[in-house]
């Protein structure tokens, strides 16, 4: 998890050939609509990313239910969103108590300072998530909290380095 352009695609696919799992980009669960608005310079509202984050959830799931280890990127900016791509459509519903019985996530955010992801977005090339964007969702950016089954790495190094951190953390 983390904003464009913290390296989510990158880490992911060479994670999943150092584990050898299923991995799947986020983005490609995007509908034709918020592709164009992104495209067009618009930022997603939350109207908009929860269609999104329920697809998202229910890939989560068949994984979770058939017991298939796999890594999702995304984006999952704030706390509900994360919430959705855990316990799906109760997240939703949920009151002011504690939800259970969820999928079994674990969100590696990737965090970076917001010079060192700029850096990046501009490089990136045939995205359509516009670097202009980067700052909306720094904006409503929710770090993971102590209750969020989390680990943070720093991407201000490199990817096979990344990648070991997170395999350290996870085995």
């Amino acid at each position: 998890m983390g904003v464009c352009g913290s390296g989510k695609t990158t880490v992911a696919e060479k994670l999943s050939k150092e584990i050898h799992c299923f991995y799947r980009d986020a983005d490609n669960f995007h509908s034709e609509e918020n592709k164009k608005k992104m495209a067009s310079g618009y930022p997603l509202t939350d109207e908009d990313r929860i269609p999104w984050l329920l697809t998202i959830y229910g890939y989560i799931k068949s994984l979770s239910d058939s017991n298939t280890p796999g890594i999702v990127t995304c984006s999952a900016l704030k706390r509900k969103y994360r919430d959705i791509l855990v316990f799906g459509e109760d997240a939703l519903r949920k009151e002011h108590g504690a939800l259970e019985n969820g999928c079994p996530v674990l969100f590696v955010y990737l965090k970076g300072s917001s010079t060192l992801i700029s850096a990046r977005l501009k490089e990136r090339k045939g995205h359509f998530m516009l670097p202009q964007l980067l700052q909306s969702q720094i904006d409503i950016l929710e770090e993971p909290g102590e209750f969020e089954r989390h680990v943070t790495v720093d991407i201000d190094c490199s990817v096979d380095t990344i990648v070991s951190s997170i395999i350290k953390h996870i085995k």
